[in-house]
């Protein structure tokens, strides 16, 4: 499958999360495109789904095809250095993984012979307004209910 996308790179990771949709409930569909130098193997569900919330938390989601772009939960970068503790919690302890559901048969590993990196795709649903829950509840984002 070749994609047209904008990639950031974490951690050594290359990776891109694209809109594929709306779900129930303002639940984002996405599909999430990890590049690695190693065949992510067995950990290939879990690595999609932490990108695929890292996307939606710090880099919003690109527009694909018909599909609207979503705007970042968190917009201050400032916020992952100030609040690092909580989501330092928040990746080792993989709480990501509430928060997003892979597509049943759309996970995919695949070597690039030009690039010799592993691509891995997959389909997701975030549960954005459970995220958001979790942000806020943590101190991280403001919810509109502290406005008043």
């Amino acid at each position: 499958m070749m994609l047209c996308m904008s990639i950031a790179v974490v951690k050594g990771q290359d990776f891109s999360v694209m809109s594929d949709g709306q779900g129930h409930n303002g639940e984002y569909i996405v599909i999430v495109v990890v590049s690695t130098k190693k065949n992510p193997a067995k950990e290939a569900e879990n690595l999609v789904k932490e990108y695929a919330v890292r996307g939606v938390m710090f880099r919003g989601v690109a527009p694909y095809k018909e599909h609207p772009g979503q705007k970042p939960l968190i917009s201050d970068p400032a916020v992952e250095q100030v609040k690092g503790k909580e989501l330092q919690a928040f990746w080792r302890e993989k709480l990501y993984l509430n928060y997003a559901i892979l597509q049943p048969q759309s996970l995919s590993v695949m070597k690039n012979k030009q690039t010799k990196m592993y691509e891995t795709t997959a389909r997701l649903t975030i549960n954005k307004e459970l995220l958001i829950k979790w942000l806020e509840d943590n101190g991280i984002i403001q919810g509109f209910s502290n406005l008043w």
